[in-house]
């Protein structure tokens, strides 16, 4: 099997070889590990991220991304109000919404591998790390990102990175696809799914655990969207025209680029 060209790969299976918007939904839940307790899950999270191609030479090109979620509540599957503190047994207000980005990767040819930059707002980015390889057939590709930044705050913004509530974090997106489809001249993109998995080695502030121990996971699928409309989760779609109503216009989503 021929070496796996991570420069196009990478390009093909997180968007398109055309420059242009692709959609990737989200579906997940975030989770709490207090030092001493098991993990104890907070809420469901329905995300939708857009991201845009920006070609700018044969060895670089720019994906531009930006995200709006929806937290729901484990129990009812509705909107999130409050999140019970099982150890505390506090009510405490939860985040129902937040919108992250604009943010930008950066990506250049490197030999047969490639480099990436990433800018991106309310985070201070480390470094970010880019494999691919074949696993009989199908192609898995695993992007880690090591940055300073925090959990969305009850009223939904994200945590400055120079503030308490930001930490060392890591995000891994693990997606794959077929390897022959991949390779498709024919193809302008491919279907593409996988797994995300965000580590934070704290406990939010806003959860209220006082001095105690522990980590802050977000975890889920993640699905590249055959569409840049809702007919991937039309219930979410719905849920989050009337949370952000300034980033629709009528059925059509308005990212935010500025």
């Amino acid at each position: 099997m021929s070496e796996i060209d991570v420069f196009a790969a990478y390009r093909k299976m997180f968007t398109s070889t055309e420059d242009g918007l692709v959609a990737w939904w989200y579906f997940g839940g975030a989770f709490v590990r207090p030092e001493g307790f098991p993990e104890l899950p907070v809420i469901q999270a329905e995300t939708v991220m857009v991201y845009r191609t920006e070609t700018v030479s044969a060895d670089q090109y720019k994906i531009h991304w930006w995200e709006i979620g929806l937290f729901r509540d484990q129990s009812t599957n509705l909107p999130v109000t409050t999140w019970e503190n099982p150890v505390t047994g506090e009510a405490i207000k939860a985040p129902a919404s937040f919108e992250e980005g604009p943010a930008c990767f950066t990506i250049t040819r490197n030999g047969t591998g490639i480099d990436v930059h990433l800018v991106q707002a309310n985070a201070n980015v480390r470094d970010v790390t880019v494999t691919a390889r074949d696993i009989g057939g199908r192609v898995f590709l695993e992007q880690v990102e090591r940055k300073i930044r925090g959990f969305p705050l009850p009223d939904g913004t994200i945590p400055d990175p120079d503030t308490a509530d930001a930490f060392d974090a890591v995000t891994t997106l693990s997606i794959f696809c077929d390897r022959v489809e991949l390779e498709d001249p024919a193809t302008d993109r491919v279907h593409s799914s996988g797994v995300y998995l965000l580590e934070l080695p704290a406990l939010p502030l806003w959860m209220n655990f006082g001095d105690m121990k522990g980590d802050n996971i977000v975890r889920g699928r993640m699905i590249k969207s055959p569409s840049i409309d809702g007919t991937m989760n039309p219930v979410a779609w719905e849920d989050l025209k009337k949370a952000f109503p300034q980033r629709f216009d009528g059925d059509r989503i308005k990212p935010k680029w500025g």
